[in-house]
């Protein structure tokens, strides 16, 4: 399973490239996933944190605990936009926070790139968002199709 299993082919290379962000990010005191975050709350394209979640690919219950740590250090506050929505924004040192942030990922960015080539990079990225296409069709499928557990009641 192990050697052809695309799951554990995408994990080990997701801890990969994770750790070799990590250790360019951690002079900034964050990881990654803190980053992205930011990034894509810095975006300001998404109306809901709900549609951020999405974005990053990450469970709302998730996004919320990702979030804490930021907003304690200042970076994020809330913003109401009615009802029970509240959609996170960057404070002034959030917004210092992503301009030191693009500057290291891109140094990280292009030592993998320039690893990589440009016709590398781009194929790796291209069969990324395929598989995760056949990943969605599957799970499109799945809601789709009836419940099929076997009931544990004698017929």
């Amino acid at each position: 399973m192990g050697r052809t299993c695309l799951g554990h082919a995408a994990r080990r290379t997701a801890n990969l490239l994770t750790r070799h962000y990590n250790r360019h990010l951690a002079a900034l005191g964050l990881e990654l996933t803190q980053a992205q975050l930011l990034a894509a709350i810095a975006d300001g394209s998404a109306a809901s944190a709900a549609e951020i979640a999405r974005f990053l690919g990450i469970d709302r219950s998730t996004l919320a605990r990702n979030l804490k740590p930021l907003e304690a250090a200042g970076l994020i506050g809330r913003q109401e936009t009615g009802g029970k929505k509240v959609l996170p924004v960057l404070t002034p040192l959030g917004e210092a926070k992503v301009i030191e942030i693009h500057g290291t990922w891109l140094k990280a960015q292009k030592e993998l790139s320039d690893l990589l080539g440009p016709d590398g990079a781009d194929a790796v990225r291209a069969q990324m968002s395929t598989l995760r296409k056949a990943v969605h069709i599957l799970e499109s499928q799945d809601k789709a199709a009836p419940d099929t557990v076997p009931s544990s009641k004698p017929g």
